[in-house]
């Protein structure tokens, strides 16, 4: 009996990682990219490749926001200025090398 207990917990903790992660490792959809190419961007460019997925999932948020989804001026606005912001961050990583532009920074002590 506690075998098979132990057996249907694992089985239902695996089953239940399957159902979360997608939800969190959401990184760009083929829709994402066509969006992004009727903004002009290349899909296969420098600066979606460099994408972290951190950033990666926040511009397919900002692609798929549902509060935007009825201005499209808004949300082509929205992800233009996200992709600025993500430019600007490898700017940075280029002129600062080994270091990544939100790696918290250290305090020097007084």
């Amino acid at each position: 009996m506690g075998s098979m207990l132990k057996y249907v917990i694992c089985v239902g903790a695996i089953a239940g990682s399957f159902l979360i992660t997608p939800a969190f490792a959401v990184g760009l959809t083929e829709s994402d990219f066509n969006y992004l190419t009727g903004l002009d961007v290349q899909s296969d460019g420098l600066l979606i490749r460099g994408l972290s997925p951190k950033e990666q999932s926040r511009l397919h948020v900002l692609i798929n926001d549902l509060v935007t989804a009825k201005d499209p001026i808004a949300r082509a606005k929205d992800v233009s200025d996200a992709l600025a912001e993500f430019k600007k961050h490898q700017e940075w990583e280029v002129e600062n090398p080994g270091k990544l532009w939100d790696d918290p920074k250290r305090q020097i002590p007084n």
